[in-house]
């Protein structure tokens, strides 16, 4: 009779097959954190309800309440009325992987939920970084910050960080929800060299991962492939999820080489432009007039 792995082994097994799913090329760390961080101390007692990955929409309970269930790459409902889901691990394993968060690292995390991706990003920026993590819905961020306080460097905060107001300067900006502009308050955040990654999504909340560097006057974007998310409330105009919907269907949503994100209105001559907002537009041409291509993440 086979022997049920410990609860540890399976953490190390669903680690490891992250890392061949994504796959992981840059930061052996990020499976670290997956095989440190025990998911269920984030998602409270089963059994959980958990999504299937043959069919959108289709969620069954787990056999039983024992943590090792959720040691798959599965999306797990925190609150199914909602529609919010604890994400896809392999995911934001992907995102993380791609964000090049070195230890020290300040973050700006939107989108706490109950604080499971939170705790992978205070492991990869260990004790000497920081991250704040924003939850708008209160009974989250109460959830998250219960949970997450043995992390003295995580600051979990109820409210709307598109209203943010101090925000200290941050190396990495992430989102947990779909945009369809980037918010002063976390553009205005982001330090020299700095990385953002945004789920830039449309009128069907489907749309691409927007990852953006901060290089002296340019600020260069790139996706990394096709996403649907939630929407972020307080960062989403709907004439701006029309044109992004547009600006999808006429070209290459995976398309890497998108351009340069430019603050402020649009210039009449807008035939560089990709897809254009009330205060911004993407376009091929930096800001300093070169025709350089967007460097990699």
């Amino acid at each position: 009779m086979a022997v049920a792995p410990t609860l540890e082994a399976a953490r190390r097994w669903y680690a490891e097959d992250i890392r061949e799913v994504v796959p992981i090329r840059h930061d052996d760390r990020v499976v670290e954190a997956f095989a440190t961080v025990p998911r269920e101390h984030y998602l409270g007692e089963g059994p959980w309800r958990i999504h299937s990955r043959f069919g959108v929409g289709s969620v069954h309970q787990s056999a039983s309440a024992d943590p090792r269930h959720l040691y798959h790459d599965v999306l797990v409902s925190i609150d199914a009325a909602s529609g919010i889901n604890n994400g896809l691990p392999s995911l934001w394993a992907y995102i993380f992987d791609n964000l090049s968060i070195s230890a020290g690292s300040r973050v700006l995390q939107v989108g706490a939920g109950t604080g499971y991706f939170t705790a992978i990003l205070a492991e990869l920026v260990g004790p000497q970084g920081h991250v704040i993590a924003y939850e708008i819905e209160e009974d989250l961020a109460a959830r998250a910050a219960k949970s997450l306080q043995h992390y003295r460097h995580v600051q979990v905060t109820a409210g709307d960080a598109t209203q943010a107001t101090d925000l200290t300067e941050r190396d990495i900006v992430v989102a947990c929800a779909g945009v369809t502009h980037i918010p002063a308050p976390w553009l205005n955040a982001l330090a020299a060299d700095g990385r953002m990654l945004l789920p830039v999504t449309g009128e069907s909340g489907g749309g691409f991962l927007m990852h953006l560097t901060r290089r002296g006057s340019d600020l260069p974007v790139k996706s990394l492939g096709p996403c649907g998310f939630f929407p972020c409330q307080g960062a989403r105009l709907e004439q701006e999820a029309k044109a992004i919907s547009k600006a999808l269907e006429s070209g290459n949503p995976v398309d890497p080489e998108i351009g340069y994100y430019r603050q402020g209105s649009a210039p009449k001559t807008k035939e560089e432009a990709w897809v254009i907002g009330e205060s911004f537009w993407i376009t091929r041409r930096p800001a300093n007039g070169s025709q350089d291509e967007a460097p990699a993440p």
